[in-house]
């Protein structure tokens, strides 16, 4: 069975790791060696306490989800469940390939603690340009394939994720992002029938241009860092691509920042590998994955790692059935209904 694993974006809601860490010896070890790498304590990671004073938000945020999506992975790795095949978004795609062993856990968290403080910030006029994002619908008809916006065509502001076709499929919602004076403007960018459905100043212009100084303290980090060529397959979310070498990987990084990110391009690639079963694991806004050609599960409680557990392993005992029979068709339809319906969702409420 090909299972793929995939990691989510930068995750604005609190955390919801404690349960995990509780009941899984797995998680607790994985929670150790984070703070030997970050010097943040399971209690700071779990929000239970505060970070130290004056650490930056978008750094904490990105070594509290890289640490939870990472303790899931190794529950799972413990009760026995492997992925064929990877990818993520975001940060996401970094832990996916962090799991994929192209870079070292201690390298990427490393990175994570160091290289977001936003030194100086964007310099001159940019400095004092507020920034933020708007989520924008788009008639899928208009932008079939993700790739129809350019920033001039939009008033300067930068296609940053792409989340794919939502509700009935006839529309594509786009997170722009720019300074606001810009996104203010959106609306009247935008030919009849798409819908500006949000303006937010919570989040910077990210995955796009603007975020260049962030991505150049990144680099410089990244340089020092040792990749290697991935174990399984990690699929891009900056485009329909597989990585495959060390290169492909460092790349990534280097990208990720000022790139726009796209969920169907993600999916897309995770399909090209005959992926049977898509687990998002750890934090994410799930329902941006609904519309995955393949069933998807989601992990981040305890109950869910006995729901997903138990979809494969009936889909495995149903397969070993089929190789002894002569009803494959039968069987084929058998196995069909053992694991979720296409864009439902796999999940066990509770602790």
């Amino acid at each position: 069975m090909t299972i793929a694993y995939v990691f989510g974006g930068m995750h604005n809601e609190g955390s919801t790791a404690a349960p995990m860490y509780e009941r899984y010896a797995a998680a607790r070890s994985t929670y150790r060696q984070v703070e030997e790498w970050t010097g943040y304590d399971p209690d700071q990671l779990l929000g239970r306490s505060e970070p130290p004073l004056g650490a930056p938000s978008r750094r904490v945020k990105a070594i509290r989800q890289a640490a939870q999506a990472l303790a899931v992975h190794d529950v799972l790795t413990e009760l026995g469940m492997r992925p064929s095949v990877t990818g993520g978004l975001s940060l996401g795609a970094q832990v996916a390939a962090c799991i994929a062993g192209a870079v070292s856990r201690e390298a990427l968290f490393t990175l994570f603690a160091r290289s977001w403080d936003e030194p100086g910030g964007p310099g001159g006029e940019a400095a004092a340009r507020a920034q933020g994002v708007a989520f924008v619908g788009i008639p899928v008809g208009e932008d079939p394939d993700g790739d129809a916006y350019a920033p001039d065509r939009v008033g300067g502001s930068y296609r940053g994720v792409d989340l794919g076709p939502v509700g009935d499929g006839t529309m594509r919602c786009v997170m722009f992002s720019g300074y606001l004076d810009q996104l203010e403007r959106l609306a009247e960018s935008l030919p009849p029938g798409h819908q500006v459905a949000k303006i937010s100043a919570e989040l910077p212009a990210t995955h796009s241009p603007i975020q260049q100084h962030i991505s150049d303290a990144m680099a410089a980090e990244i340089a020092g860092m040792v990749f290697t060529d991935p174990d399984i397959p990690v699929c891009s979310c900056l485009e329909t691509r597989t990585l495959t070498t060390a290169g492909d990987v460092r790349d990534l990084f280097l990208r990720i920042t000022t790139t726009g990110v796209s969920v169907p391009k993600l999916l897309d690639g995770l399909m090209t590998h005959g992926s049977e079963l898509a687990v998002v694991l750890g934090p994410s806004q799930f329902d941006r994955y609904l519309r995955s050609r393949v069933p998807v599960a989601h992990v981040e409680r305890p109950g869910q790692v006995d729901a997903v557990l138990g979809a494969v392993a009936a889909v495995r005992r149903e397969c070993a059935g089929m190789a002894n029979s002569d009803s494959t068709d039968e069987n084929e339809r058998t196995v069909e209904g053992r694991l979720p319906a296409q864009g439902s969702v796999a999940v066990v409420p509770g602790a």
